[in-house]
């Protein structure tokens, strides 16, 4: 793991649904969760805390933790997250399920999701999903041809991104990822995700 300040880059450069649908149980959700909190942990281990502003983390990763990790992650340290955006080649239904129900909980306030749009034929149930839920949420799908993996977190004070290769599944082993803390970063990956898809759900 490497730390440096953004800041000092920049000056030398000077002088970037319905809930009724699932076919999951509450119990089965519960425990998929219970396993994110240990995930969340390991997390912890390897980083210590999460990174201050300007502060950049590079990680590799060699436990089964994902994108969706980092999320939790964040809730925990922070509480509400005030926007997630998202981008992804895939994502799985039992992932999908667990952010609903941290949004149903009150954890997110909005969410917006750039996916594949070869989901539709690649997980038509998945993709089901993701309509039913974002019809009766706060939620917005945006498709595109899309393999890009950025994951933008805003809480009250904080601009957190998470870029690397893991999709929103459960088969991440060897993964690297960059996590850092940099509102000029949020936003720039920001305009590229939402205002790049091709289509709308």
């Amino acid at each position: 793991m490497g730390l440096f300040n953004i800041c000092e880059l920049l000056n030398r450069s000077d002088d970037i649904s319905s809930p009724q649908h699932s076919t999951r149980s509450t119990s089965t959700c519960e425990a998929f969760e219970n396993m994110h909190i240990e995930k969340v942990n390991n997390l912890k281990q390897l980083m210590g805390r999460v990174p201050g502003r300007g502060e950049i983390y590079f990680l590799w990763t060699l436990n089964s933790f994902n994108a969706f990790t980092f999320i939790t992650y964040i809730i925990k340290h922070f509480g509400t997250i005030r926007q997630l955006t998202f981008s992804t080649y895939s994502i799985n239904e039992r992932i999908l399920t667990s952010l609903v129900r941290w949004y149903d909980k009150g954890a997110i306030e909005k969410i917006y999701i750039c996916i594949s749009d070869s989901i539709r034929s690649r997980v038509p149930k998945v993709n089901d999903q993701l309509q039913a839920f974002s019809s009766t949420r706060n939620i917005e799908i945006g498709y595109a041809w899309n393999h890009s993996k950025v994951t933008l977190i805003r809480t009250d004070e904080h601009f957190f991104v998470v870029a690397g290769s893991g999709n929103f599944s459960e088969n991440a082993l060897n993964e690297q990822y960059i996590f850092l803390n940099d509102e000029r970063v949020y936003n720039f990956f920001s305009d590229c995700i939402c205002n790049r898809s091709n289509s709308r759900g």
